[in-house]
């Protein structure tokens, strides 16, 4: 059983630590100004951006330890919390921030289906290297980015030799986590999995349905 406090600090810790980018175990204060904005609205209790400050005042060099941080959400936060907040909605927000794949639940239905499309039928189903680079580069494309050969390459040499080719899970994670996508926003990487589907999926159930459509025209 967890209680009032002890359960939202659990799901801030993995927000906290998605925010850690650098693994030293601090996050900057900026961040985390705007992860308490956010918290304070989600868990319905008042935010005092006066007292963050005052609480941090001698850590204006530099970032702020986890230690520091979970110091203030007990004394400012945590002691606030009423049991009247939306726990799905908190889990949400700082499950978005700890969830490392860039793209939406859509977008890897899409990459699913895209896989599948590009798949032998023949058990265990996998996208083999070739069909990947066929779809990065297609993504590539579809992003006006410009494909990096070498890092496809260097990516190929740490592929596991026991396996020829990827899961669909394994292909959702490889787009989603933005390997070949650095530097593009979300919404970017989503217009080209959109038009990329749009290409091999939907204009190939057209051109399936024709000859039927034909035959009764």
């Amino acid at each position: 059983m967890g209680s009032l406090r002890g359960e939202p600090l659990k799901a801030i810790l993995h927000a906290f630590t998605a925010l850690n980018h650098d693994h030293s175990g601090k996050v900057s204060k900026s961040q985390l100004k705007v992860l308490t904005h956010n918290l304070c609205m989600v868990l319905k209790v008042p935010h005092d951006p006066v007292a963050l400050e005052e609480h941090f005042r001698d850590d204006d060099e530099g970032p702020v330890s986890n230690q520091g941080y979970v110091s203030y959400l007990n004394k400012f936060i945590l002691e606030k919390v009423q049991d009247n907040f939306n726990k799905i909605e908190f889990n949400r927000m700082c499950w978005t921030l700890c969830n490392p794949l860039l793209i939406t639940e859509d977008d890897a239905f899409k990459v699913w289906v895209i896989s599948n499309f590009l798949s032998e039928a023949k058990y265990p189903l996998i996208i083999v290297t070739e069909e990947i680079e066929y779809l990065l580069k297609k993504l590539t494309e579809a992003m006006e980015g410009g494909w990096q050969q070498e890092q496809f390459e260097h990516y190929k040499v740490n592929f596991d030799d026991s396996k020829d080719g990827l899961s669909a899970w394994e292909l959702i994670k490889l787009i989603g986590n933005g390997q070949f996508s650095k530097g593009m926003d979300w919404q970017t990487v989503s217009m080209a999995i959109n038009a990329v589907f749009n290409e091999l999926i939907l204009d190939w159930v057209n051109i399936l349905r024709k000859p039927y459509y034909l035959s009764f025209g």
